[in-house]
């Protein structure tokens, strides 16, 4: 599961995650730090699906990623779903017609990069990595992930 990420040859791992619109997690996939993330996108849904219903599967109108993300094949999945990619153009993409609203993609880019501030910031052994072991590390995400859901519910 750990790889290394091409550059610096430190090895590492990535979190690919999936929240609502509160910020709370919904999915949670680790793939090595060597991997793209666009390669990870089905795991993420298909994850989703695993856990909901066929009735909050169609509650999902809309996906916001980031420009890592901009590629035929995950805009051509997530139309096959009747689901509205709102992925941003990379700046060398040769259908460059961006038509995202940015103003809304920034407001909901907020509440995914919300989540890793609460992940990393409020959890000290999910910010600094204390576990080797990627499962390890998982169950502590998932534990972080856990208590965020007992702090909004109560």
């Amino acid at each position: 599961m750990i790889g290394f990420d091409g550059f610096k040859r430190i090895t590492g791992t990535k979190l690919h995650v999936a929240v609502d619109g509160t910020g709370l997690p919904i999915s949670i996939v680790m793939s090595p730090a060597n991997e793209h993330d666009s390669t990870k996108f089905v795991d993420v849904m298909e994850s989703i699906s695993d856990f909901a219903d066929d009735s909050m599967m169609e509650q999902i109108v809309s996906v916001y990623a980031d420009r890592g993300y901009d590629s035929k094949p995950i805009r051509s999945y997530a139309r096959s779903r009747n689901i509205i990619p709102c992925i941003p153009f990379r700046k060398n993409s040769r259908t460059a017609s961006d038509d995202t609203d940015k103003d809304s993609y920034n407001r909901t880019r907020f509440v995914v990069e919300r989540f890793f501030a609460w992940l990393k910031n409020g959890f000290h052994r999910t910010g600094i990595r204390c576990e080797r072991n990627a499962g390890n590390y998982l169950g502590l995400v998932s534990i972080a992930s856990f208590l965020m859901y007992c702090r909004v519910l109560r």
